[in-house]
């Protein structure tokens, strides 16, 4: 470790027990404007009570997150240490990397072969969106008094007859930005915002939202991808009064604007092909591939794009002529999302970051989904991801959003760019990693590129260049889950009810021994409710809506054992043992965490890993202990991956094909508290 990192985790630890002792129930007490189960006070600019820190004027009082889409930046740290322990320094190789990565991914951020458009202004008719569901059915109900405009920015590889297209086509991606302030006195840095459907009739400015993602999207469309980065600025100056926060006319819009360059790709008398600025498009007749489709949505737009893999797929919504059929969704990416009504993006490969300084939508909604999806009966193909992205705000993924959403809180040392053990990023360097992490994830799963299996498969770090600008290893600050799909899993555990604690998923015993205090807990994702939870969790500023186990433990002698069954489990076609821990936000657990999993065969041959060689996901979690509701001190439950083809195992006599037993020893800490679900065995399919 660094001498001045050393110096941070001091500093972070004293603050921390400092902080500690005035919290009662371990930590997180709640803001006066807490999440009342439907996301912070003022998320999302606004939506959500009072709306963007800096924009937005109506927001939904109490549906959303503190400071909405607060237009933030936050400026801060490259890369400093996690807060507690966490297993490795900015820059530092990691502990074990032989075992834990095969190397670095491949950039996503350079520039491919094909001339571009550029980003180009498009503009179509105004639809009617939905203002107002019935909540039983989903059905629309009223509309917004004003027309929804369609329009946006296009990115796209140039056809000429020297361009070579792929036989199917360019794949085609959406994005779609989140609530946040639709217009300026100057539509830059510093001007004054405001809301409303026509800034201009105002004497404004409006604020290009759609844009703010051009860094991405430039490089996409260079690479061969048709990029559409859509304006939903009409929704966001009238969903206030929506029942469901504008969340079902983002969907609208959406496959909307799948339907509009659909028809233009397969139409070669498209209507579609001028547009109202005299855009003509028609050189994507027939070179688009719609059989391959990606959508990215930041804040609100996270949850519509989550909210559209639903709506595109059922009938009562879609399908009522040639026009708006079923669309070919491949891949969702959910950035920084909200989650008003537990979207389930079923049968996508979907991924969910998560910005621990998170500002706006602060209780981290995008983990909610990850949580409410991974067992659901009707999940049966493609894998779901979560990132955690530690030091990162809200805002800093789009070029428009100003201002800083995460110094909501000042007072907390983490999140707080002036504080001097911040672990904040900069503008930029946050927008490295946000563009590696959408990049490779659209690229893999829409584009087949499978360069990027590695990162996704858990076998490759990230890049350097989505790290803080000179830093060439980051593993600390970019944790990682994912659920893979039902035939690609082996479940020893899913601790979704309180037979976790004697049994597991083979009706075969579990044994906690050596604890001072075991249970089970149903989280409600951080909200205030926790705090009065009869089933709360060791930490109640716990980030998740996964049930869980917890233990308590003092001195070295702490084992959790899982019994596998009698004739052996054939694991020999898997990659990963992995499970999820959380380290609450409590006092002993200071210096993070750590552990030892051991594995035995029906002959008595066993093979001990320690956590902190395969990851860096046991961190102290750093910040404020008041609250996790303005940034703040949040235990997110990450996964721990156990590579099965590891050095220790691939060396040793241990039979894959007949393992019997898991233990799980905490040798590693005098003492701890730790939250635990999903002990799984999973094969990496792509």
């Amino acid at each position: 470790m660094r001498p001045y990192m050393n110096v941070k985790l001091i500093l972070q630890v004293l603050l921390t027990a400092s902080l500690l002792t005035s919290v009662a129930a371990c930590g997180g007490s709640g803001s006066s404007s807490g999440d009342t189960g439907a996301g912070d006070t003022g998320g999302d600019t606004g939506g959500d009570t009072g709306g963007d820190t800096g924009g937005d004027t109506g927001g939904d009082t109490g549906a959303g997150d503190t400071g909405g889409d607060t237009g933030g930046d936050t400026g801060g740290d490259t890369g400093g240490d996690t807060g507690g322990d966490t297993g490795g320094d900015t820059g530092t190789p990691p502990k074990g990397s032989p075992e834990r990565f095969d190397g670095q991914s491949p950039d996503a951020d350079t520039e491919g072969s094909y001339a571009i458009s550029g980003p180009v202004d498009f503009k179509y008719l105004p639809i009617s969106t939905t203002r107002n569901i019935d909540d039983s059915t989903g059905d629309r109900v009223s509309t917004f008094d004003d027309l929804t405009d369609v329009l946006g920015v296009i990115h796209y590889p140039l056809i000429d007859d020297e361009t070579v297209v792929p036989e199917a086509g360019f794949p085609i991606i959406l994005f779609q930005h989140g609530r946040h302030s639709t217009c300026s006195t100057t539509g830059a840095d510093g001007g004054s915002e405001s809301s409303g459907t026509d800034c201009e009739a105002n004497g404004l400015v409006p604020i290009r939202s759609d844009k703010g993602y051009d860094y991405i999207a430039d490089t996409m469309a260079s690479n061969g991808y048709v990029v559409i980065s859509i304006d939903v600025n009409d929704i966001n100056a009238q969903d206030g009064g929506s029942n469901d926060q504008g969340i079902t006319a983002r969907a609208e819009v959406i496959l909307h604007h799948l339907d509009i360059f659909r028809d233009i790709a397969e139409n070669l008398e498209s209507t579609y092909a001028t547009d109202l600025n005299g855009n003509n498009f028609s050189s994507l007749y027939d070179e688009i591939d719609f059989s391959s489709i990606g959508l990215m949505g930041h804040s609100r737009g996270g949850n519509g794009v989550a909210k559209a893999i639903t709506y595109n797929q059922d009938e009562r919504f879609r399908r009522k002529s040639s026009f708006d059929r079923l669309h070919e969704i491949d891949a969702v990416f959910s950035l920084a999302p909200t989650d008003f009504d537990s979207e389930l993006p079923l049968n996508t490969a979907w991924v969910t970051l998560s910005p621990y300084c998170d500002g706006d939508v602060s209780t981290l909604h995008g983990v909610w989904m990850y949580d409410n999806v991974r067992y659901d009966a009707n999940d049966i193909s493609q894998p779901q991801f979560m990132v955690t992205s530690m030091g990162a705000n809200h805002n800093f993924y789009n070029d428009f959003w100003f201002n800083d959403d995460a110094t909501l809180n000042g007072a907390d040392p983490y999140c707080t760019n002036a504080s001097p053990v911040s672990g904040r990023y900069s503008r930029e360097d946050q927008k490295r990693h946000g563009e590696f992490l959408i990049a490779s994830f659209l690229r893999l799963f829409v584009g087949d590129e499978s360069q990027f299996s590695g990162y996704w498969g858990g076998n490759e770090s990230a890049p350097s260049s989505a790290c803080p600008e000179g830093v060439e290893a980051c593993d600390e600050r970019l944790h990682m889950s994912f659920h893979q799909s039902k035939e690609n899993l082996i479940v020893v555990d899913t601790t979704l009810t309180d037979e976790s604690l004697t049994q597991n998923e083979f009706g075969l015993p579990t044994s906690l021994s050596g604890f001072t205090v075991t249970g089970w807990c149903e989280p409600n994702g951080g909200s205030q409710s926790d705090i009065l939870n009869t089933d709360r969790c060791p930490s109640t500023s716990t980030i998740s809506k996964a049930p869980q186990i917890f233990a308590n433990y003092l001195g070295t002698s702490a084992t959790i054992n899982y019994e596998l069954p009698f004739e052996g489990l054939d694991v020999s076609d898997q990659d990963f043992l992995t499970l999820r821990m959380g380290v609450s936000v409590t006092p002993e657990n200071a210096l993070g965490q750590d552990f030892t999993i051991t594995l035995t065969d029906v002959n008595d041959v066993s093979v001990s890993l320690l956590a902190s060689d395969f990851s860096d996901a046991l961190y102290f979690p750093p910040g404020l202990t008041v609250s996790a509701r303005d940034t703040g001190a949040k235990t997110v439950i990450n996964m721990v991956p156990f590579r099965l083809d590891a050095e220790a195992l691939f060396d040793s006599e241990l039979d894959l094909t007949k393992l019997n037993n898991i233990s799980v020893a905490f040798d590693q800490r005098n003492a701890g508290t730790v939250q635990i679900t999903d002990v799984l065995f999973q094969k990496i399919p792509y």
